[in-house]
C-alpha cells in the first residue's frame, strides 16, 4: 500500500493535470462554434468539479502526511483568552490541523501513554470486577470515542498543544469557541504545568475537571456574548456525541461529563471571585473529585487506607474517589440518593491482585463520614453485589455469594464507617478477606 506521502505526490500530479485540462477547455470553448459550446461547457463543469474534489483529497492527504499544519490563530482570540483568565502566554500557543482519523489515533495514543498498556488493562479488569463496566465494554475504545466523537478540537495534556480538525472554519462562531477553549487549555498548561509524576486516578480527574471546566467557562462566556451582540444561537445539536454517550455505561458517561459539568461549576465559582482566587486554586489545586463537587478551593488527598494484605503483590492500587463511588451507586438507586451517599465520601482504596492461576480479585474499601451514611451505602452495595453474582434476592452482610461465572462476592463492615467489597476467583480468598 502506498504511503500517504506517495499518494500525495500522485494526487498532486493528477490535480495539476486536471487544472491544465480545465484551462485547455476554456481556451477551446473560446474558439468553438456555437453548436459545440453546450457540450464543452458540460465538460468544463465536470472537469472543474473533479478538480475541486482532487484538491480536497490533496489537502486531506497533506494533513495526514505532514501532521496537519500550524493553524493561524487570530490575535484577537489570544488577547481575549488572556484577558478572561488574567494570564499571559509564556510562548506562542501551538495549534495544528489534522484529520478526524488522525485525531482519534492521537487521543487513543495519549490515553495509552497516560496509563501504560498494563495499567489500562488493569483498570479495565478492576472496573469490570467492581461492576462499573458492563460485559463487552472496551475501556480504551470507549474513552477514545467519547473524547473524539462530535469534537472539532482536542487538547493534548501530555504535549501541551492543541489540535483542530482540518474541516473547522474560523468564520463560524462554534469553531471560534472551540479554538478559544484550546487556547485556554494551553494558557493554563503553560502557567500551571501538570505534576511530573502521575498523581493517581482521582487526583487526575480533579485536575482535568479544573482545567477543562475553566476552558468550558471561557467558551460559554464567548457564546453568551455572541448571543447578546449578534443574536447568534447554535442551530445544530451535537447529536453524534449525545447518541454515543447514551450507549455507554453510566460510569463512562459520568467520566466524560464530569469536567464540563461539575468541573465547569467549580471553575465558574472561582472565576466569579476574581483572578486572584482563580490563580490560587491552580497553584494549589483540588486533588480529589470530592473537592471539585464541594467547590473546595484546595484539598489534599487523604492518607492511604490501611488494608489487609492480599495473598500476592497487587497489580494495581488506586482510588475511585467520590465520583467513582457515585457512579457505582447510580444504576441501582436513584441519582439523588447516590449523590447524597457519595457526598459523605471520606476515603477509599481498591486493590487488584492475582487470585488463582490465571485470574484476579478485587478488594475495595470505602470510608464515609458517618455510620448512618455507611448503612445507606451497605443497603445499595448488597443489591449491587447480588446483581453482579446473578442473584435475584439481596445479599447479606458477611455472606459470600457464589456467582454463575464461578466468582465469589461479599460485602462486609470492617468498621462502623467502612464498607468492604470483594470479588474473588477463589472461595478461600473471599473467606479470608471478609473476616
Amino acid at each position: 500500500m502506498p504511503t500517504p506521502q506517495t499518494t500525495l505526490a500522485i494526487l498532486s500530479g493528477i490535480a495539476i493535470g486536471a487544472a491544465g485540462l480545465v484551462q485547455g477547455l476554456h481556451w477551446k470553448s473560446a474558439a468553438s462554434p456555437p453548436e459545440d459550446l453546450t457540450q464543452l461547457q458540460t465538460q468544463l463543469r465536470i472537469a472543474a468539479e473533479e478538480n475541486e474534489m482532487l484538491k480536497r483529497e490533496n489537502e486531506s492527504l497533506r494533513s495526514l502526511a505532514q501532521g496537519g499544519g500550524d493553524l493561524s490563530v487570530p490575535p484577537e482570540l489570544i488577547a481575549r483568552v488572556e484577558k478572561d483568565l488574567g494570564l499571559h502566554f509564556r510562548s506562542t500557543p501551538a495549534i495544528q490541523r489534522t484529520t478526524a482519523e488522525a485525531l482519534r489515533d492521537r487521543i487513543s495514543a495519549e490515553i495509552e501513554s497516560r496509563f501504560g498498556p498494563e495499567g489500562l488493562q488493569d483498570r479495565q479488569e478492576s472496573y469490570s470486577l467492581i461492576g462499573l463496566l458492563r460485559p463487552g465494554d472496551d475501556l480504551l475504545a470507549q474513552l477514545t470515542a467519547s473524547t473524539a466523537t462530535g469534537s472539532s478540537a482536542w487538547f493534548d495534556p501530555e504535549m501541551g498543544e492543541g489540535w483542530m480538525l482540518d474541516r473547522a472554519d474560523l468564520k463560524n462562531i462554534p469553531d471560534q469557541a472551540a479554538l478559544l477553549g484550546l487556547l485556554a487549555r494551553i494558557l493554563l498548561h503553560q502557567n500551571f504545568p501538570p505534576p511530573e509524576d502521575y498523581p493517581g486516578d482521582d487526583a487526575c480527574r480533579a485536575l482535568e475537571a479544573l482545567h477543562q471546566g475553566t476552558a468550558s467557562g471561557v467558551q460559554a462566556r464567548f457564546m453568551a456574548e455572541m448571543a447578546r451582540t449578534l443574536g447568534f444561537m447554535p442551530m445544530v445539536q451535537n447529536s453524534a456525541k449525545e447518541q454515543l454517550l447514551a450507549s455507554l455505561s453510566p460510569f463512562l458517561q459520568g467520566l466524560t461529563n464530569f469536567p464540563n459539568l461539575e468541573g465547569k461549576s467549580h471553575a465558574d465559582a472561582l472565576h466569579l471571585k476574581g483572578d486572584a482566587a482563580l490563580h490560587a486554586a491552580f497553584r494549589q489545586p483540588p486533588l480529589t473529585t470530592c473537592a471539585i463537587v464541594l467547590t473546595a478551593e484546595s484539598a489534599s488527598p487523604p492518607a492511604a487506607l490501611s488494608l489487609p494484605t492480599p495473598p500476592e503483590e497487587p497489580f494495581l492500587t488506586e482510588s475511585a474517589g467520590l465520583l467513582g463511588l457515585r457512579l457505582w451507586l447510580e444504576p441501582l438507586g436513584d441519582v439523588g440518593t447516590a449523590s447524597e451517599i457519595a457526598l459523605n465520601w471520606k476515603n477509599d482504596r481498591y486493590l487488584l491482585f492475582p487470585d488463582g492461576e490465571s485470574s484476579a480479585a478485587i478488594l475495595w474499601e470505602i470510608e464515609l463520614s458517618s455510620a448512618a451514611a455507611t448503612d445507606q451505602l451497605e443497603a445499595i452495595a448488597l443489591d449491587l453485589a447480588a446483581a453482579l453474582a446473578g442473584q435475584q434476592d439481596a445479599g447479606t452482610r458477611g455472606k459470600i455469594m457464589h456467582s454463575a461465572h464461578d466468582r465469589f462476592l461479599a460485602i462486609t463492615r470492617p468498621a462502623p464507617t467502612r464498607l468492604r467489597f470483594l470479588n474473588t476467583s477463589l472461595a478461600a480468598t473471599a473467606e479470608k478477606l471478609s473476616r
